[in-house]
């Protein structure tokens, strides 16, 4: 399980600029507004879950003019750092301090994979949607950061980046926290580094922050440091540019009846009246 103090310094080391340098969550923030025009809504309440320095909340507003906009995020210094400071809630997303069935619309970009307990926060992001509210969100994939993974290995026997979850389990985790046919997609982006270096402060200026259970507690060593860089140099391509996978997990569902609940020894139950109801992913 990560460790959500570590999550949250690293995003406040982070907060301070994170707009201007931070372009992944720019970019994926992007194309994930783009999926609200197929949504066939209009909320009198929604929830940037996860909403850093309210980035998307101008064009949030400027889509629903009439919807009360609420941004959550773990970390205050991302709050105050941007469009959140005036309206911004700072809380854990699997303990949010809204009433059950408050809001309509809950938009989560590049979120849930920092989460110690996924499930639960899905199940708190069914609990405050209405029906039938809507959860569009995004996630990093199984397929993100293999460059960086095997450079790691290489450098030492610590753990370095937390296992991201697949569509299947993402779908799965959706189900079991009561959405109706969860629908996801993902698509795979390259980015690539001229240098080391540039590599290294691009993960600082997102966020990034090792909140592994077995990470190293103390310092990184030169020699470390100095295997680590030359594994990354090693996968570089012809140009001498330095490749890192990301893979990106888009998701959507909506609030229907529960469909599962967990008995006391904390195993998923499921209608027999709903086993072999069709997911699409």
């Amino acid at each position: 399980m990560l460790d959500g103090k570590i999550v949250r310094r690293g995003f406040e080391r982070a907060a301070d600029g994170f707009d201007e340098r931070d372009f992944l969550h720019r970019e994926i923030r992007g194309r994930l507004l783009e999926r609200l025009q197929a949504l066939r809504i209009a909320p009198t309440a929604l929830v940037d879950l996860g909403a850093g320095t309210g980035a998307a909340l101008p064009e949030l507003k400027a889509r629903y003019p009439d919807a009360a906009i609420l941004p959550v995020d773990l970390t205050p210094a991302m709050l105050a750092a941007g469009a959140a400071a005036r309206d911004g809630i700072c809380a854990d997303a699997a303990c949010l301090p809204l009433k059950d069935e408050s809001v309509d619309l809950i938009f989560s970009n590049l979120m849930l994979h920092h989460c110690p307990d996924p499930p639960a926060v899905l199940a708190e992001a069914r609990r405050i949607l209405r029906r039938p509210g809507v959860l569009l969100f995004t996630a990093l994939g199984p397929n993100s950061l293999l460059e960086l993974g095997r450079a790691w290995a290489t450098a030492d026997r610590f753990s370095h980046i937390a296992p991201f979850a697949d569509m299947h389990n993402v779908g799965d985790a959706l189900v079991g926290a009561g959405f109706a046919e969860p629908v996801l997609d993902s698509q795979t982006l390259t980015i690539t580094y001229r240098s080391f270096e540039n590599l290294v402060e691009d993960l600082r200026n997102a966020g990034s922050a090792n909140a592994t259970g077995q990470r190293n507690r103390g310092l990184t060593g030169r020699g470390v440091a100095d295997r680590l860089r030359a594994a990354c140099l090693a996968q570089a391509d012809a140009d001498g540019h330095i490749p890192i996978t990301i893979e990106v997990i888009f998701g959507i569902a909506w609030a229907g009846e529960p469909v599962a609940k967990r008995d006391p020894d904390g195993r998923i139950e499921i209608p027999v009246e709903r086993i072999g109801r069709g997911r699409r992913d």
